[in-house]
Formats: structure tokens, sequence, C-alpha cells
């Protein structure tokens, strides 16, 4: 059939001069609606020095934003090429067709990013004039006009004289773009009852009283389903209430203090790595894998112990592409195929939430999962959707924490269900050992946070009931805390979830264990279900219990819990990310070599001073709050009638453990603990 004839072809050079001017509009309008980012950005560059190892990670990504806008517009172009020629158009007909479907093309990206996408910058754009059903529907009349229009541009490509080959280029291109996503292996475990496979899900935030499971009216589902045929342990710890010292704990069975992992982004770790548990489960005979959808708090890869880790890439690329990421276009490919690829630091990737699809970060783990093991398995995963700011891809902030957080907790709920439907089809469940936990709890500012009843006071000599540090937003009371491992009596921070469920194991009998255990537990029962010694670890093993031999745990003594690095702009259920970084940037360095951030060495003793520290003993727990940086003052609260005092010379306190929990305390932290006021001497 014959061709039509062109003179000249001015379309490419219109589309491209189009793309071009999209491409200012787009930064322009980014740089006007991200001050604040960029602000904090140029405090960054000011503040720290920046590694030009940083900078091909950069450029990449700046080179895959213009290879996507003129692949656009070569699409653009094809399109109006190919209907040319299904419809026999002239050459300026073909170039007004190019315009026009430019044009719509570009109106269905900014649409679909503001359908898909709602929190992105330039979404808050085109909702000031596309309301939310003004948008589906111009959506779904735009992708139905490009439906026809591809139909007769493939009409106009069967056509061509070349229709051959450029079919056989379009089909190996979707053949590639598809062939990860779809290919699976003939799936074995090589799991036995003996070596099963050890299977830890963790979910970050999750505290205990707002699953339905424990009464919360917002029920979740799927968590509450697993957890009535599982051996659940109701008054599990933390050690430390952030998620890097938490999962060190847990790895390590041992205590921050011990293990050196005392605050986030600490590289200085004090334990011999070679006894983790993945470092053991290694040697004997296991394949070990660690999965999480954020790092850039806590850097967990194989130094302990894992042969594969799949996670967002970990540096200081990952605060500046991940959340600078947040372009029309790009946005619509992150969590494809080609996405992985194009866009490494968004893909999976928690805290670029505004793209962050919680499917996308089990399609990440999608090939270990599906291929052939010839070793039983130890997988850790760690899913971070409760973690502030509660929000992810297709959801809208909303002013309430509150009831974001419980959105986030009942999306992760069917995450944490599409990941066990996940492991159950490719037989990773016939013989485990699933534990399913939460590193630390959240405190939203509610009354009952801190378990400080102000009715409850007993004064001693001070009348005063204190505060503990300065009001957030809120004004927050004495009874109420925000956020995680900033307030050793902010209990909701430090009470996690911990369950075990055996499949096709051992005899294991479903209820709840009353009784304080800890994460530090998991190791020692682990490694005692497997026959495996372990001396280092400051937990014990709770086989007995799941087996249903104890039903109860005996009272321990003298558990200790301490905070994070704290500043004043964290305590908040709204941090604000410039404030946060203000007070501690000072804190952090990048190294050259791995553009990783970490705490610098010369600030730790800082870090340490300004720790909060506690300890519990039987139904009291004793805290010690920093005053400056010679004085702590000391709360001491009885757990089960709720009264608590400043004064450890009161009646109330001599009645009470108090002086043997404040010795046991100096003994463990040592020179942390300075001089604590109104004690007797």
């Amino acid at each position: 059939m014959l061709q039509p004839q062109y003179k000249k072809n001015w379309l490419p050079l219109y589309l491209l001069t189009l793309t071009s001017l999209f491409i200012l509009l787009e930064i322009s309008f980014f740089i006007q609606a991200s001050s604040e980012y960029l602000g904090v950005f140029k405090i960054v560059t000011y503040h720290l020095k920046i590694p030009t190892s940083v900078f091909p990670g950069l450029a990449y990504f700046l080179s895959m934003q213009l290879l996507i806008h003129l692949v656009y517009a070569f699409f653009i172009w094809s399109l109006a090429f190919f209907i040319g020629i299904a419809l026999r158009l002239s050459q300026a007909q073909v170039e007004k067709i190019g315009i026009v479907l430019w044009i719509l093309g570009i109106a269905t990206i900014l649409l679909a990013n503001q359908y898909f996408y709602p929190d992105s910058k330039f979404s808050a754009l085109t909702r000031s004039i596309f309301s939310p059903l003004l948008d589906k529907m111009l959506l779904i009349i735009l992708i139905t006009t490009f439906s026809i229009t591809i139909f007769l541009a493939l009409s106009g490509l069967l056509n061509n004289r070349h229709r051959f080959l450029i079919a056989s280029v379009l089909l190996m291109l979707v053949f590639l773009t598809t062939v990860e996503h779809y290919s699976a292996s003939s799936n074995t475990s090589a799991a036995t009852t003996t070596k099963p496979n050890i299977i830890i899900i963790g979910v970050d935030a999750v505290r205990p009283d707002f699953l339905g499971y424990f009464g919360d009216s917002k029920a979740t589902p799927r968590l509450d389903a697993f957890l009535n045929q599982a051996t659940v342990f109701s008054e599990a710890l933390t050690p430390l209430a952030r998620t890097y010292p938490a999962w060190v704990s847990i790895l390590t069975g041992q205590y921050p203090k011990k293990n050196g992992a005392r605050f986030d982004l600490a590289e200085h770790i004090q334990f011999d790595l070679h006894e983790t548990l993945p470092a053991i489960l290694q040697r004997n005979g296991y394949q070990t894998i660690y999965a999480t959808d954020e790092t850039r708090f806590s850097n967990i890869d194989q130094r302990f112990g894992f042969d594969q880790v799949m996670t967002p890439p970990i540096g200081f690329n990952d605060f500046l592409l991940g959340s600078l990421n947040d372009f029309p276009l790009s946005n619509l490919l992150v969590n494809t195929v080609l996405g992985r690829y194009l866009f490494p630091y968004s893909y999976g990737n928690r805290a670029a939430y505004i793209t962050y699809e919680p499917t996308t970060f089990l399609n990440l783990m999608q090939p270990a999962l599906v291929a052939s093991h010839t070793k039983p398995l130890f997988l850790a995963v760690h899913f971070c959707l409760p973690h502030y700011p509660y929000i992810w891809a297709g959801r809208l902030t909303n002013t309430s924490p509150l009831h974001n957080y419980q959105q986030a907790l009942h999306q992760a709920d069917q995450q944490v269900y599409s990941l066990l439907q996940r492991l159950k089809k490719n037989h990773l469940l016939e013989h485990s050992v699933v534990i399913l936990l939460s590193d630390h709890g959240e405190a939203l500012e509610l009354p009952g946070d801190r378990v400080t009843e102000p009715d409850l006071f007993i004064p001693g000599a001070d009348k005063h009931i204190p505060r503990f540090y300065p009001p957030s937003v809120a004004e927050e009371q004495v009874n109420q805390s925000a956020g995680h491992g900033t307030d050793v009596l902010g209990l909701t921070q430090y009470h996690a979830v911990l369950a075990f469920r055996f499949f096709g194991v051992e005899t294991q009998t479903a209820h709840v264990i009353p009784g304080r255990v800890s994460l530090l537990d998991i190791k020692p029962t682990l490694l005692k279900l497997l026959n495996l010694p372990d001396k280092y670890h400051d937990g014990k093993s709770l086989l007995s219990s799941i087996a249903g031999k104890q039903l109860t745990i005996a009272p321990q003594p003298d558990f200790f819990i301490e905070t994070d690095f704290t500043p004043v702009a964290v305590r908040s259920v709204n941090p604000e990310t410039r404030k946060v970084l203000f007070e501690g940037i000072d804190y952090i360095q990048i190294d050259p070599n791995t553009t990783r951030l970490s705490i610098r060495q010369s600030m730790v003793n800082l870090i340490l001073s300004s720790k909060q520290y506690a300890d519990f003993y039987g139904p009291w727990v004793l805290a010690l709050y920093p005053q400056d940086k010679h004085w702590m003052m000391p709360v001491l609260v009885n757990l089960e009638s709720g009264k608590w005092t400043t004064d450890l010379r009161t009646a109330f306190a001599k009645q009470s453990p108090a002086q043997h929990m404040l010795q046991a305390l100096k003994k463990f932290y040592g020179d942390d603990i300075t001089q604590v006021k109104h004690i007797n001497h």
C-alpha cells in the first residue's frame, strides 16, 4: 500500500519544543511548591560535606526523567504517524493531530496523577481546578479517546511496509517489561519438621490496643485471624522504641546498651555480628534473607548475617531522590516493572510515601519467594506502613493523625495477609515458624499514652506535677505522649505485638500468655527450638509457653528500657521535617564511600546524656528523666494502682523496691546515670 508522501516533517520538532516547555513548567512549579524541601536541602548542604559519590545517582535520576519525557514525545509522534497512515492524512493534518494528542496526553497524565497520587504536589494544583468526581469522569473520557487512537495507530502499523520489524520490536519490549513479573520457577522448600522455615514478620509502630484482637473497635481482620491461631504474649516490651535499635536487639538478643545500637543510624555496633540470629542460622544450613521497605534510619544489611537483602538503596540519595521524585510522568511509572530500574530510590520505598504502593514492596520480594530453595529459609520482613506520616499512594492526608494511623493499620493488615498468601502459595508455610511482631508501639497524644495520671500523683518535695518535656502544638498533658522512643513512661510506645504460630512443626496451643516478656526473647526461643546453642543473649526462651506447658510468665526482675535521641521537634504527632533537621543536622555525617548517614562519634556522649532510662520490676517502674547534664528526675509508678511520685523519700516510695531499682539502673547503665534528685542517701 502506498504511503503518504511528506515534504518535511515538523512534528518531531513541535513535540520536542512542547515537551521542553512542559519540563520547564514542571521544574518551575516544583520549585514553588517545594520551598520547604529545597530549604531543607540547602541546610543539609551547608552543614554536611556532600561527597561526590552521591552525584552519579543524581545524574542517573535526572537522565531518567529526561528519558521518559522524550519517550512520551516519541510515543505521541508514533501515534500521529500511524494514524496518518491509517486515515491517509496530509502532513499538516498529522501535525495538528500530533499536537492535539500531546495536549490530551499531558491532560491525561495530570489527571491520572491526581487520581492515583492525591498527595502529590501536582495533584494539589489540578485538584484546585478539577474535583475528584470530575477528575475521574474526564480521565475515563481521555483514556477511552486514547484507546481509540491506539487502535487506529495499530491499524496504520499493519499497513506500514516495516510492520513486521516494528511489531517485533514492540512485542519484545512488552515481553521484557512483563517477563520478570510473571516468571516463576518450580518452587520447592527444603524445610523439615526439625529444620523449619523461620519467618519473622515485623510491622512498624503497631500498638496492640489498636488491633481488633485486643478489643479495638476498628477491626484488623487478617492480623486478628493470625493471632487467633497463635500463642500471643500480651505484655511484650521493646528495649528501645525505635526501629533500628529494636531490630538489632531482635537479631542479637541483647540490650542496646550491650550491642551498641542505642540510637538510629548507629554504625559502631559492639556486638559480635558472628553471633546474631541470622549468622548462627546461616552457619547451620539456613538461607537468610532480610527485606524492608524503609531504610533511612535503619541500616540492617548483610553484616548481620544475611545472604540477601531486599530494600530500597541505602544512603543519602534515598533521602534526596526518594523525596525529590514527585513529577506526574515518573509518578505513573514508579510502581511498574520499569519503575524498579528507572527510579530505584522510589520503587517499593515507604519513605517516598506519595507514590508508595503496598503491593510494590511485595513484588520486590517476589523473586526470592518463588525461587527454589535448597536450604531452609530464615526470612525477616519489616513493613513500615503504620509509621508516620501514616499515608501512602491513593490516599490524601487527613488532618487527624489518629484517623491516618488507623487507616494505615488497616492497610498493613491487608499487606501482611498478602505476604502470608504468597508464602503459602510458594509452599513456604508447610513447615515453618512464623513470628508476628511490632518493633515498638506508637503514642498519639491520647489520654493514657503516658501512665502518669494527674489525679494519682503523690507530691513530695515538689508539690506540683512536673512537665516531662516541652509541650507540643496540641498542649500535651501529663498523661499524654507522642511518637515513639521519646518517653519511657509512654508505655504505648514500648508495648509491642509478639506472637508465635507453628505450621507443621510442633504442638502449639493458641492462647494469650500474660506476663512481661520482650523482643530479646525471640532469639533464645528460636535457637532452643532448633537445639542450637546460644550463649550471647539477655532474653529467655518462651518455648514452654508456646507449647502450653507454662500458661503465665513468672515475674522477671529488672527489665531495662531507654529512649533514643529525641529533639523537641520529634515529640509531636505531627513532626515537621524542617524542624527535626534543624535540631539534628549537626549530629549526622555522610560516609564518602557508601553515602550512608550515621551519627557522628563526637556527638554520641551528647545523645547519651539526653536519654531517659527506666527499670521494670514486678508491678513497678522507675524512670529517670535528665533535667540537665548533672541531675535526673526520678518518677516512680505502680502500674497496678497507677499511683506515682517524683520523690523517692515519700512513704509511697519507701514501701516500694525503688532503691533496688535505682541501684540496678546505675549498675546496668553505669556513668550514663547522673545524680538523682529526691532520694535517700
